[in-house]
């Protein structure tokens, strides 16, 4: 076969391209889907087994899930220790805590028909909010949750024991839930460190050398800067510093090495927030990103809550500079609650949600600088009661440290334990996590004073991780980053033009890093991003990244240099070698049928030289299909 003429025309016409994508993804998804099911239980990760992929036609084994023991009561720091010393003592008297709700609700409260948790709950269980659900405020643990110093992104590398064998499906596992998408680099790297080591490099990721990640930086240098430099740097209002922030994001994902960070990173984002580029965090956002979230995603939630809670981004975002005693905005309080802490389902009420916005009003900017200020003047002044908060709060200068204790209740409250490990569980393991490990995560969470890492450590080593396999599916944003890698884009002088193409793609596609309106966050399940326009979207995503069409998003070498037919390999071998470079695995016979059909070519024959500028096209399909869309 022989190429076309004219560069511009496209392999074997688009049509035969999306009839080999119906095909490949038609025959592939009831398999990939019992590959998703297939949960091995843990005797199947010891020394002398391998966790295996289902040949075609096997039926999936069944997992079996831990037990837990019977819930108990988790008390609740009375005293916890803001991780922001206010600017003002605090009050002589101490708040009353209690771990329970009101025995009785009020009408008003979003709680009283058992709803989901949150809405990634709901589009993953479309029947929730029916019948009992076990309380967030009462966790059982399965097992002794062991407590340990909070690192907070340390530079030497934290012990991890997973218990699991080494091998190739076990690496190909964890690569494809701690990273955006593995490159090749990095199952060499897991090869050679083993997965414990691997993963304690990538919980202390200063430890690693990343000049790729530094670079992606460098190439959006508003992204780095202070609330004061933005002002100095750009136009009042404009949008360049806040956006050139979610496109560095965007550009981390994709070429830092320090992965397992990035997507925590991504997931704390969403749990707070704030939406950008807007008028509201033109000059803020930078800093509210880097600040905030990027300096304690591997710190403790508390601190990352406090901080979040004093930043001019979030306030404004959600309106609380605004907020005064006599005319309480009550956006934030209600947030605080309903998303960033104790959640929906918990049984807070209205009143709760009232007395939440007063102890947290006269926090707000200073209009001239963009800066945090507190305003004494606009604090609520009276005593302040919630279902788990209580204080006198006599003094309007004292009503900063009044909030910072609240906030601090709320961090290490047993509903914001379930909240919080509940998104790093669906990130990590399913659209519907397992509760028993939600209830020990939840007790680690809380007996190491919020610290994320032991939460990681013992997520990683629970059975239902590691039995996990392909119950997880690319959005949108995955999708684009682990494409990306998997062409294996590099860095170059044209990083910043590739980033920014990909974010717009992605903009279209509703998933641009940062972007989300609403204050809830990316939703982070499968349903929500079903749709035939996402499809197709994706197709042609795919068709670029790997025909070299985003100019600053590909590898050194064209894929149809790199993977081009070999002396003597025939056309099975060679998809073969195309389906490791871009999944890290072959296909099976039936997948690999596919793309023979698609070339026409008998799979025992040998591959022809002239065929490499099918390349693009074959490494787009197996982007297209099960294989790498689920994960």
């Amino acid at each position: 076969m022989n190429p076309p003429v004219d560069p511009d025309v496209r392999p074997r016409g688009d049509g035969e391209a999306l009839l080999a994508r119906r095909m490949i993804i038609t025959s592939g998804v009831a398999a990939l889907a019992a590959v998703g099911a297939a949960a091995a239980s843990s005797a199947a990760f010891g020394p002398a087994s391998t966790l295996s992929l289902l040949p075609d036609g096997a039926s999936p084994p069944v997992a079996p899930v831990p037990t837990g023991s019977a819930p108990k009561n988790t008390p609740v720091p009375t005293t916890p220790t803001p991780s922001a010393t206010p600017t003002n003592p605090p009050s002589t008297k101490s708040p009353t805590v209690g771990v329970n709700p009101p025995t009785t609700q009020d009408s008003r409260s979003p709680a009283t028909a058992n709803p989901p948790a949150d809405r990634d709950q709901s589009y993953a269980n479309p029947g929730a909010g029916t019948g009992t659900t076990p309380r967030a405020d009462t966790p059982s643990a399965a097992k002794p949750a062991t407590k340990s110093t909070p690192q907070k992104g340390s530079s030497a590398p934290e012990v991890v024991s997973t218990g699991v064998a080494d091998n190739d499906q076990t690496h190909a596992h964890l690569l494809s839930r701690a990273t955006f998408g593995p490159r090749s680099s990095d199952f060499a790297d897991i090869s050679t460190l083993g997965i414990d080591k691997w993963l304690g490099a990538q919980l202390a990721p200063s430890s690693i050398a990343d000049p790729d990640g530094t670079a992606a930086w460098a190439a959006f240098p508003l992204a780095k800067l202070s609330i004061a430099k933005v002002r100095s740097s750009v136009k009042q209002y404009s949008w360049e510093a806040a956006r050139e922030t979610g496109q560095a994001t965007l550009a981390a994902q994709i070429f830092s090495k320090r992965q397992l960070f990035e997507v925590v990173v991504d997931v704390f984002s969403n749990l707070l927030n704030v939406t950008t580029p807007s008028d509201s965090v033109w000059a803020t956002a930078p800093d509210y990103a880097n600040t905030v979230i990027r300096a304690n995603a591997l710190g403790t939630y508390a601190e990352m809550l406090h901080s979040a809670i004093r930043h001019p981004a979030m306030l404004t975002y959600l309106n609380n500079e605004q907020s005064n005693k006599a005319n309480v905005n009550e956006n934030l309080g209600r947030e605080l609650l309903e998303l960033h802490t104790l959640g929906v389902a918990s049984g807070y009420t209205e009143d709760d949600v009232r007395n939440s916005a007063m102890i947290l009003s006269g926090r707000g900017i200073d209009y001239d600088t963009r800066e945090f200020r507190y305003w004494p003047e606009r604090h609520f002044v009276g005593p302040v009661a919630t279902s788990f908060f209580t204080d006198e709060n006599a003094t309007a200068d004292g009503g900063l440290a009044v909030g910072d204790r609240f906030v601090s209740v709320l961090a290490h409250h047993p509903a914001t334990a379930a909240n919080v490990v509940r998104k790093l569980a669906v990130r990590f393991v399913s659209d519907s996590p397992p509760q028993g490990l939600l209830d020990r995560l939840a007790q680690v969470y809380l007996d190491n004073d919020t610290a994320i890492i032991p939460v990681l450590k013992e997520l990683f080593a629970s059975d239902e991780f590691w039995s996990a396999v392909g119950e997880k599916a690319r959005r949108p944003l995955e999708d684009a980053v682990g494409a990306a890698r998997a062409v294996g884009a590099a860095p170059s002088d044209k990083l910043a033009d590739g980033a920014k193409n990909l974010y717009w793609v992605l903009q279209n596609l509703g998933h641009a890093p940062l972007t989300w309106t609403p204050p809830n966050g990316f939703p982070d399940v499968i349903g929500a991003w079903l749709s035939a326009s996402q499809t197709v979207g994706r197709w042609n995503m795919h068709r670029g990244l790997a025909g070299g069409w985003f100019k600053g998003l590909t590898p050194p070498a064209k894929l149809s240099e790199q993977l081009a037919p070999t002396a003597g390999q025939t056309n099975s071998q060679w998809i073969d070698s195309i389906s490791e470079h871009m999944i890290g695995r072959p296909l099976s016979d039936t997948h690999r049928a596919v793309l023979l059909s698609y070339l026409d070519a008998d799979g025992s024959a040998e591959a022809e030289a002239g065929d490499a500028w099918q390349v693009p096209a074959l490494a787009a399909l197996v982007l297209d299909s099960p294989y790498f869309q689920l994960r």
